[in-house]
């Protein structure tokens, strides 16, 4: 089988002939005798595009065939008109180039290897094999965009054996014959069977978008070319939005966006305050001790630390259960019941007959309960 992208990586439309054809869960693997379509391999997702203007639905390599899934069946024999997508293909030569710059970026000065590449229409994701932080992958970023506006010559070639045994490449896995080899010029070297751009220019700008801890190293996600273009604009109209919401210029949203959580913060603290005060309030209406041993409060809305905090007061005062629903008969309660000498699991029980969703221990429960204000103190009059 011929493989045309390793020809030229330009090639879109080709013709070719059918050479197979195999049904399977009622689709077709079709097998051409030459194809411009990069199968999935090496991490990457594979071309799409038609054949016969049939959408190929996916591409697989196996024992070095390469089967195009369609839905319908190409017969033997045939010739097949093949169309590769190019937005799609040029994507991914940009952000397979740019994988290989970042990756020989860190193994040059921090010696760590790439262990780990997932290219898909929706990320391009890097595993290394040892720790980084956003601000040292932040000089790797900058020296990969003057590589990239450089434009550095990527040379795409197969080494005979005695050559390849003096090189010093990088490789995933070990290879040992028919080793294609990837290199940029002072950068990277490394053993690649993907479309690559052929100058470094054409990969645009690369960005560097987030890093976390992944299996004793790290995982960067990157995007190039128009990718990092859209990622961009993405980003600005989203900051922009931003800074219209907060009456600020886009590079002082981060100042305002802190103002906004200082003030929140007081205002958390006030409210706290204000509902300390309500609650205390509401306490000293509630009949003696020595007239009710169940005791019950329903008010708007309040955080579940003061209504934890209110209970916890009324458990110190009433010897039955002490209980604070919190909230509306629109959006329902919260809840929280403790008791001193009671069971509160076994009171849950019962409240599970007003439709309430909650649990705990035996001391106290809390949950969420959708009944009324009137069928809540209904309940608890119930109660005695």
């Amino acid at each position: 089988m011929e493989k045309l992208f390793y020809k030229d990586t330009h090639i879109i439309d080709f013709k070719g002939q059918v050479t197979e054809c195999l049904e399977t869960d009622g689709k077709y693997l079709v097998v051409l005798d030459r194809t411009a379509f990069f199968p999935e391999e090496g991490g990457q997702a594979a071309d799409q595009g038609t054949l016969n203007g049939r959408k190929v639905l996916d591409v697989q390599i196996k024992n070095d065939i390469i089967y195009h899934l369609m839905d319908q069946p190409l017969e033997v024999g045939n010739p097949a008109q093949g169309h590769v997508d190019w937005a799609q293909r040029f994507d991914f030569m940009q952000q397979h180039t740019g994988e290989h710059i970042i990756s020989g970026l860190v193994h040059e000065k921090y010696q760590y290897d790439n262990v780990g590449f997932h290219l898909s229409r929706n990320e391009v994701t890097l595993d290394f094999n040892g720790s980084l932080s956003m601000e040292q992958l932040r000089e790797i970023e900058t020296k990969a965009n003057e590589i990239i506006w450089a434009g550095l010559p990527v040379k795409v070639w197969f080494p005979d054996t005695t050559l390849l045994s003096g090189m010093n490449y990088r490789s995933k896995i070990k290879l040992s014959d028919n080793i294609r080899i990837v290199e940029i010029p002072g950068v990277d070297v490394c053993a690649c069977c993907a479309p690559h751009v052929d100058n470094t220019a054409r990969i645009g700008i690369l960005k560097i978008t987030d890093v976390h801890s992944h299996r004793g190293g790290v995982r960067v996600y990157i995007v190039c070319g128009s990718r990092a273009l859209k990622d961009y604009t993405r980003k600005q109209d989203s900051t922009s939005a931003i800074s219209v919401l907060l009456s600020a210029r886009a590079d002082e949203v981060s100042d305002a966006v802190n103002r906004l959580m200082q003030d929140n913060r007081q205002l958390k603290e006030r409210n706290n305050a204000l509902q300390a005060s309500l609650f205390k309030t509401e306490m000293n209406s509630l009949p003696s001790p020595a007239d009710q041993k169940n005791v019950m409060l329903i008010v708007n809305s309040m955080d579940t630390i003061a209504i934890r905090n209110t209970v916890n007061e009324l458990l110190s005062r009433y010897d039955g259960y002490s209980a604070v629903f919190s909230g509306d008969d629109t959006e329902g309660y919260r809840y929280v019941v403790g008791s001193r000498l009671h069971d509160c699991r076994e009171l849950n029980k019962q409240l599970m007959g007003l439709g309430a969703k909650g649990g705990g221990s035996a001391p106290m429960v809390q949950g969420n309960i959708p009944a009324s204000s009137a069928q809540i103190r209904e309940f608890f009059a119930s109660l005695g």
